[in-house]
């Protein structure tokens, strides 16, 4: 029995993350004090649920570790982000469109800009 409760409890956590993760891609604007506040409140969550967790978690769950990296995002530059994706890391866990859209909620559509996200989607410039 306690197999299964821990096995609900993560795969409970996991949806939580899943949930909150797709519900953060569908914002079309994103200013920088919603961005700052929603990264607060979400490494808070993330504290609380390893105090709960007495395991590590976040071995289990590439939810966890999708989670820190949209986490990452809302606190990086869009030069970063790019630098991100290029060498993998954001790859492994979001499509290229998530992270293109992210982009645009967080950052003001500039020419700059744009030449950043195009190379999310590996377009030449």
């Amino acid at each position: 029995a306690v197999v299964s409760t821990q096995s609900t409890g993560v795969q409970t956590l996991d949806t939580i993350l899943n949930l909150i993760t797709a519900e953060t891609l569908k914002i079309q604007d994103i200013s920088a004090t919603h961005s700052t506040c929603l990264s607060n409140n979400f490494n808070l969550l993330l504290d609380q649920l390893k105090k709960i967790k007495s395991e590590d978690i976040s071995d289990e769950l590439d939810s966890w570790t999708r989670f820190k990296y949209l986490i990452a995002i809302m606190d990086d530059s869009l030069v970063k982000i790019v630098e991100h994706w290029e060498n993998g890391d954001l790859s492994q866990y979001f499509k290229s469109s998530e992270v293109q859209h992210l982009a645009r909620a967080l950052f003001q559509n500039t020419d700059k800009n744009a030449a950043l996200r195009r190379r999310i989607t590996g377009e030449i410039l």
